[in-house]
């Protein structure tokens, strides 16, 4: 009899510790898979945190390249002057055509005078009126196109080349006989040229960054810095300032030059005039829109 009880007594403390760890074992389970569960979510939310952090990323490369630093902001800036400039052209075709047909109508109005037409000199001046007019509407689009062409030129430097010019550009007008010309106002038909010291009117002369103007359209530009001495070369043309002696020479041929190039802000300063008349270029100022038209 006491053999049967410390059997059963031994069965009793055997099925109290095996039914806890069975219930402990479960839990764990249940633990396990909601943490499973939780590491899943976390990682869906991380995931959604690395695309907003990839879209924000790629939003400011957008702006970035619409503010001149992009990429391709090369190409799309060339493709927006050029479209510009070819409604600037055709403007300017349009004017053209207009300044010959008042040319006729004026000499047509001296021929009526001169017979004394009251008739035709009335009818003529009624059409001289017209075009005028008319005249006066593409001179209004054109100036349009030209501030158009203003803010192309300007969006090509960043935010900081912007406050670099203005600094260098308050240093030049504590400057006697000196104006700044800003670099938007100079505006090329060919090349692309862009400024770290801004033109300016010296003395009734244009001084423009020579190295500047002539890389972009084109030409070879040499600095020694012993002899003082910038030469620019293009195709069989050769031109050397003498910054010491203040001469020129022209394939070897010294030329007169009515303003000496001179150094400012540590880039070399040439007429723009002389400049544009050896690389065979045309320079036009336009009074109305206070811009220089390089072509």
């Amino acid at each position: 009899m006491k053999s049967i009880n410390k059997i059963a007594l031994i069965l009793a403390l055997l099925m109290t510790l095996v039914f806890p760890t069975v219930a402990f074992g479960e839990d764990l389970d249940g633990e396990t898979n909601n943490t499973t569960d939780e590491t899943q979510v976390s990682s869906e939310v991380d995931q959604d945190a690395d695309v907003e952090t990839d879209e924000d990323i790629e939003d400011e490369e957008v702006v970035e390249e619409g503010n001149g630093k992009g990429k391709g902001n090369s190409k799309v800036w060339k493709e927006a002057k050029a479209a510009v400039e070819a409604e600037k052209d055709d403007i300017e075709a349009l004017k053209d055509g207009i300044e010959d047909e008042l040319e006729a109508l004026e000499t047509s109005l001296e021929a009526a005078e001169a017979l004394g037409d009251e008739a035709a000199i009335a009818d003529i001046k009624l059409q001289l009126e017209a075009k005028k007019l008319e005249m006066n509407e593409y001179k209004v689009q054109m100036k349009v196109k030209i501030q158009e062409m203003q803010e192309i030129v300007r969006n090509k430097y960043t935010q900081e080349e912007l406050e670099a010019l203005q600094e260098v550009s308050l240093r030049f007008d504590s400057i006697e006989n000196v104006d700044v010309i800003p670099v938007e106002n100079v505006l090329f038909k060919k090349g692309n040229a862009k400024f770290d010291t801004p033109p300016v009117i010296k003395e009734g002369r244009t001084l423009i960054p020579v190295r500047a103007v002539s890389e972009a359209l084109g030409a070879k530009v040499e600095y020694d810095d012993v002899e003082k001495i910038v030469t620019i070369t293009k195709d069989e043309k050769v031109v050397v300032f003498s910054l010491t002696e203040g001469t020129v020479t022209v394939n070897e041929e010294t030329v007169e030059i009515d303003v000496p190039a001179e150094v400012m802000n540590n880039r070399t300063m040439v007429p723009l005039r002389f400049i544009a008349e050896q690389l065979e270029l045309s320079v036009e100022w336009d009074q109305e829109t206070q811009t220089i038209n390089i072509d």
